[in-house]
């Protein structure tokens, strides 16, 4: 019981830690790249302990996540000018390379992770959805990458996704087998799952709040 009051409350610990560094700085990028650094090192130290690494991965996924979360929130529609959002906006590779990152964490880690069905089924599937809406929606998706290039980048994260399924055979909960449904789709077509039409112009955002708090309406 104790360890469980003490996971949650690490948790909550590095929980915190993201929304401070978010509200206090816009470079989201280095901070996700920072959050992913500082897994790397702890990595090293949590080596051989299941349950020290099981809470160090769970960490990264609630902290990611929530970040992703604030993500989607803060996309523009198509009728803003996104110049005033790209500040607040992760982009399209970095959230790209962290999916990646994290998959590879889960299928690499079998002999560590094989007990803890909640991070594969609620953490890492509400990651990767949040991550992938992010992806679909992005205004400014790499403008060297044809369509060609999305679907095999999709294509990679839903073999990483397959070789999860196969590592860790059993029951998958809903949101993972959703996330599979939404890589499979997305490796056919990137452009798929968009908005329809009038959704695009009126998707709502905290970016807006956030500009006009900035710099006030006289």
């Amino acid at each position: 019981m104790a360890s469980s009051a003490s996971a949650s409350s690490s948790l909550f610990a590095r929980l915190t830690n993201a929304w401070r560094l978010l509200s206090l700085r816009s470079d989201v990028d280095n901070i996700i790249q920072e959050l992913l650094g500082k897994f790397s090192l702890e990595k090293i130290y949590s080596d051989g302990d299941k349950e020290e690494y099981q809470q160090l991965v769970m960490n990264l996924l609630a902290q990611l996540n929530a970040i992703f979360f604030i993500q989607r929130l803060t996309l523009p529609s198509e009728n803003l000018q996104i110049g005033w959002y790209l500040g607040f906006l992760v982009s399209w590779e970095v959230t790209l390379r962290s999916v990646e990152f994290v998959l590879q964490i889960i299928v690499e880690g079998r002999e560590s992770l094989w007990e803890a069905d909640a991070l594969r089924d609620k953490y890492l599937a509400e990651l990767l959805l949040s991550a992938l809406r992010v992806l679909t929606l992005h205004p400014k998706a790499p403008s060297n990458q044809k369509a060609r290039d999305r679907r095999e980048r999709f294509a990679r994260i839903h073999r990483s996704l397959e070789r999860i399924y196969d590592s860790y055979p059993g029951p998958k909960s809903f949101l993972l087998l959703l996330c599979k449904e939404v890589t499979d789709s997305l490796r056919t077509d990137p452009n798929g799952l968009t908005l329809p039409s009038r959704l695009r112009y009126e998707l709502p955002n905290l970016a807006s709040e956030m500009v006009l708090e900035r710099n006030p309406i006289c």
